[in-house]
């Protein structure tokens, strides 16, 4: 049962990713601003140096709590619109 709950989340984090290369490809806007902020970081990355260990640490601790929620309200809405659009194809009778 784990390696079925494995596959279907590593389904679920490829079609993400899919549909986030195919918004890059029809925004422009979110195309542009993904490739600014390639270059972002790495001036963000010179000012990181330039913090003491402790700030160092407080911002490494911001960013991971950023990336974990992302990625959890990302998983949790992919799910949640699976499982709508199945009660909604159920409710018009269609499954």
């Amino acid at each position: 049962m784990e390696s079925l709950k494995n596959e279907f989340e590593n389904f679920l984090q490829e079609m993400v990713e899919n549909n986030l290369n195919t918004l890059k490809t029809q925004n422009v806007e979110y195309a542009n601003c993904k490739d600014d902020e390639k270059n972002i970081t790495k001036t963000m990355d010179e000012l990181i140096d330039k913090l003491s260990d402790e700030d160092k640490k407080f911002l490494n601790r911001h960013e991971m709590n950023m990336f974990t929620i992302a990625a959890a309200e990302q998983s949790f809405l992919y799910k949640r619109g699976w499982h709508d659009c199945i009660k909604l194809l159920k409710m018009t009778k269609i499954l």
